[in-house]
């Protein structure tokens, strides 16, 4: 099946209980702790099998003691080390950097990488690491609004034709600035949107983005659709053709044919625990609740579950495979799931 991509999300911390049987985070509940030559093996063993691109979060103190790979620093790494996976953010806080650097920093990776970056942007949401890290926490509404204005100026700076660029929106301002190089894909790096807010979010979405992200928790079947015909409403809206738009399944992989370690790795992960600031979240306590939100199961019961999403409107699944370091469950999908859609 063409135009399917599977595409691997980098453990960028460890979630794995400090004590007890509880995951300090459910992206990464096997991993005890962070190290850098471990997730480099990750990042070329997804190389080497086939994935379509990488992708690292944009958080500073997720996971286990606060250790966390900072995610610029990262994606301009795995540019330097891997030669044909694409690479991209998902997603970039908009809060964390000034979106006429970021236009600059993306446009220098675009280059440097030949052209593999897919830039993922988010409002941010994590308010812990704006208070340790002494950025101002807007309410939802201003965050969304300045992501929409980041968004426009970066696609201004992209397309600089070497005179520079003047923009005075209600929230950024430059000045006659340059950005050359500039981005070598045409007409840009794809802009990847991340959120689930219907009446903003999605309309942005609808508006600036080439891909929709949902998020890991938000990617039931039934969900998607739903989301997916909001985006195509708000397409009418602001009369954009609904096909120029790619649709991403973020989530959960645990790929096996060994039950017991299925069962182990779901008794560790359930119920799921969320931060106070997620708002709205589904109640996954068993493995059944999981089954609606994860890609589960043997080979087989994968490809059923792709096949389920690629029928809603997906042709991105952007993996975090749980049993990490484990690589053996990467490793079974690549072998024996993706070829069904290639």
């Amino acid at each position: 099946m063409s135009g399917v991509s599977f595409e691997y999300n980098v453990p960028v911390f460890a979630g794995a209980p400090q004590e007890g049987n509880e995951p300090v985070h459910r992206d990464t509940p096997m991993y005890e702790e962070l190290s850098w030559e471990t997730t480099k093996k990750g990042i070329l063993r997804a190389e080497e099998l086939g994935f379509d691109a990488v992708w690292a979060p944009d958080h500073l103190m997720l996971g286990r003691d606060h250790a966390e790979y900072e995610c610029w620093t990262l994606l301009s790494t795995i540019a330097g080390m891997t030669e044909e996976i694409r690479i991209g953010s998902l997603v970039l806080c908009n809060d964390y950097r000034n979106p006429a650097l970021v236009a600059k920093m993306a446009a220098t990776l675009d280059v440097v990488s030949d052209g593999r970056l897919e830039l993922g942007l988010g409002a941010g949401w994590h308010k812990p690491e704006y208070e340790a890290y002494g950025w101002e926490y807007r309410d939802g509404f201003e965050r969304l609004m300045r992501l929409d204005e980041s968004i426009r100026l970066i696609k201004r700076l992209w397309d600089d034709d070497g005179t520079g660029v003047s923009f005075h929106g209600d929230r950024y301002t430059v000045e006659d600035a340059p950005c050359v190089p500039g981005p070598i894909q045409d007409p840009h790096p794809p802009i990847l949107v991340g959120g689930q807010g219907e009446e903003v979010t999605l309309k942005l979405v609808a508006k600036h983005a080439d891909i929709w992200n949902t998020d890991v928790f938000n990617g039931s079947v039934e969900t998607l659709r739903h989301k997916i015909s909001v985006i195509e409403d708000h397409c009418e809206t602001v009369g954009r053709n609904p096909d120029e738009l790619t649709y991403s399944w973020d989530g959960h992989v645990i790929c096996s044919r060994d039950d017991e370690k299925l069962d182990r790795i779901l008794d560790r992960m359930l119920p799921i625990q969320f931060e106070e600031e997620y708002q709205d979240q589904p109640n996954i306590e068993t493995k059944e609740h999981a089954r609606e939100y994860f890609v589960l199961g043997t080979p087989e019961e994968c490809v059923e579950c792709i096949e389920q999403r690629i029928e809603a409107g997906v042709t991105k699944f952007q993996c975090w495979f749980i049993d990490f370091p484990d690589l053996e469950g990467m490793e079974l999908f690549a072998d024996e799931v993706m070829p069904q859609f290639r």
